[in-house]
Parts: structure tokens; C-alpha cells; sequence
């Protein structure tokens, strides 16, 4: 019987809040026109305008919590996702049913050296599984990919492609 080493947690983190970045720019806006009314349309309603900045403030938490509460572990057997801010939800991927990987650096999370690792499964309920806006994009991918052939031996699973003519 062959024994398998403990897993080990490889990385862990969220996605960065650059993915936010068009939220928080159009809260900004929203903000500076809210300010603007405010100043250029002198009323009686003066402090109800200013009360209308809870929107954008209020719309900048709810993105900044949903991206932070998203969590990604990445250990030596298996991929955790956990979502949610007053529910969690985790979802696990076993590395051995992972297909194949790929990496997209859009120009503006590679400004920040980010980018998303795209993974294709075989898994029915987790087909595709994005890791969006993680550090270090092609290190992490190589290091699934070693875990994941690693796995793949531990098991003894073979994956085979069936390509209809």
C-alpha cells in the first residue's frame, strides 16, 4: 500500500481588488457628480443631495467585501473556493481531474502583476475554474500543474480524450 504524504496548503489569497477597478472608478464619478449637484444646485434639499453619496459609498463596500470574501487555497491535493459574505459557500476541486490550464494576463492586471488562471476539469459540478486577478499568474500555474501530475501518479489516473470525427 502506498502512502500519501500530508497535504500541504501551497497558497492561499483573494483576487485582487484591481478587478474592481471600473466599480470604483464609477463610484468616483458618481460621487463627484452627487458633490457637483450639490454645490451647483444650491436648494433647500442641500443635505438630502449629500445624503446621496451613501449610494456610491455604499456600492464601493459591497465590491470590496465580495472580492475579499472570495478566498482561494491551493494545496497539495485539492482547490478551495470559498464565496460569500454572510453565507459562505467553499467548493473543492481534487487536482487529479484537472484537463489542462491556461493563463490570461489582460494589459491592465499585468500593469499590477496580475492575471487569471483559467483551469479546465473533469469535474461536472466545477468545469471551469478561474482563479481571477492572482499574484504570480504562470509560477502558480506551473506549480498546479506539478501537483497535479503529482496526484495524477498517487492515483493511478489516466485521462483519455475522445475526439468525434
Amino acid at each position: 500500500m502506498t502512502q500519501t504524504p500530508e497535504e500541504t496548503l501551497l497558497w492561499k489569497g483573494s483576487p485582487s481588488q484591481w478587478t474592481n477597478f471600473g466599480a470604483y472608478l464609477f463610484a468616483l464619478v458618481l460621487a463627484a457628480a452627487i458633490v457637483a449637484a450639490y454645490f451647483y444646485f444650491p436648494t433647500d434639499l442641500g443635505p438630502l443631495v449629500l445624503l446621496a453619496l451613501i449610494v456610491p459609498v455604499l456600492y464601493l463596500l459591497v465590491r470590496w467585501l465580495g472580492t475579499r470574501s472570495r478566498v482561494y487555497e491551493i494545496t497539495s491535493e485539492r482547490i478551495r473556493i470559498s464565496t460569500g459574505i454572510l453565507s459562505r459557500r467553499t467548493s473543492e476541486l481534487e487536482l487529479y481531474r484537472i484537463r489542462d490550464y491556461s493563463t490570461i494576463e489582460p494589459f491592465w492586471l499585468r500593469l499590477v502583476g496580475r492575471g487569471n488562471l483559467v483551469i479546465e476539469t473533469a469535474d461536472r459540478t466545477n468545469p471551469h475554474v478561474v482563479l481571477h486577478a492572482v499574484p504570480h499568474v504562470t509560477a502558480l500555474k506551473d506549480q498546479v500543474r506539478t501537483h497535479t501530475e503529482r496526484m495524477r501518479q498517487l492515483r493511478g489516473v489516466r485521462d483519455f480524450e475522445i475526439n468525434p470525427q
